[in-house]
């Protein structure tokens, strides 16, 4: 007589198999929602370490050059957001150049008195026949869009306003880079007691890549706040 030897095969029923795909569903979907949160907030943290890398290095650069400075050659005009007549000064970054219209006389002949916000500033640090210059202006096609530059020109002491000449031979350098919108930019100045200028800086800046879509609570701006002072020594 033969003796067959029945093996038993084991395996999972359809509900444990459903089990199993629910659980390991559930716990791939966690995952997934961790780590794109995870990646958002990394985003959005090293966006906002740009901004305000971009914005340390634009003050620092100031501190570094007005300090040296005598306040009689530290002047801050309005050439932006004129109205009327005379729309103002915007930058065209095709071609690099400030284009707009101003009134001359009225925006250059004087600077801007205590306390009164501008967006330029040119002085003339000690030893230098040039003059630097610093000027936060607007896109002329989207003025939703700004930018910080810095330029140098002759003795402007009489001529301010050849500083941001809209010539392409004249020299520009943009000090915010295409991933930073600079959306605003004030600069203001008061009289120490001793002679010198005490000028305060305000930059607002953003990223422009912004992953989390227009109506996320995170705030994007960035603000920092510079203040400076001329070292000159007034008799």
């Amino acid at each position: 007589m033969i003796k067959i030897n029945k093996e038993k095969y084991e395996g999972f029923s359809l509900v444990e198999m459903l089990i199993t795909i629910a659980i390991m569903g559930t716990v791939m979907i966690i995952s997934s929602t961790v780590l794109s949160t995870l990646i958002r907030v990394s985003t959005v943290s090293s966006n906002k370490i740009r901004a305000r890398n971009e914005s340390e290095f634009v003050l620092e650069l100031l501190r570094r050059t007005i300090r040296n400075s005598d306040p009689s050659d530290v002047y801050v005009f309005k050439s932006i957001d004129l109205g009327g007549v005379y729309p103002g000064r915007f930058y065209d970054p095709e071609n690099d150049i400030i284009v707009g219209e101003v009134d001359e006389e009225a925006v250059y002949a004087n600077g801007l008195p205590e306390g009164v916000v501008g967006n330029e500033i040119q002085f003339r640090p000690y030893g230098f026949s040039n003059w630097l210059c610093l000027g936060f202006f607007r896109d002329e096609d989207d003025q939703d869009k700004g930018y910080i530059l810095w330029t140098s020109g002759d003795d402007l002491r009489d001529n301010h306003e050849n500083c941001f000449a809209d010539s392409p031979s004249s020299y520009l350098m943009l000090l915010n880079s295409d991933y930073i919108n600079i959306t605003d930019f004030g600069i203001s100045y008061m009289e120490s007691a001793d002679g010198n200028y005490i000028i305060t800086f305000d930059i607002l800046s953003e990223p422009m890549n912004w992953y989390l879509g227009p109506n996320a609570v995170v705030d994007r701006e960035v603000h920092r706040r510079g203040v400076v002072s001329t070292e000159g020594v007034v008799w």
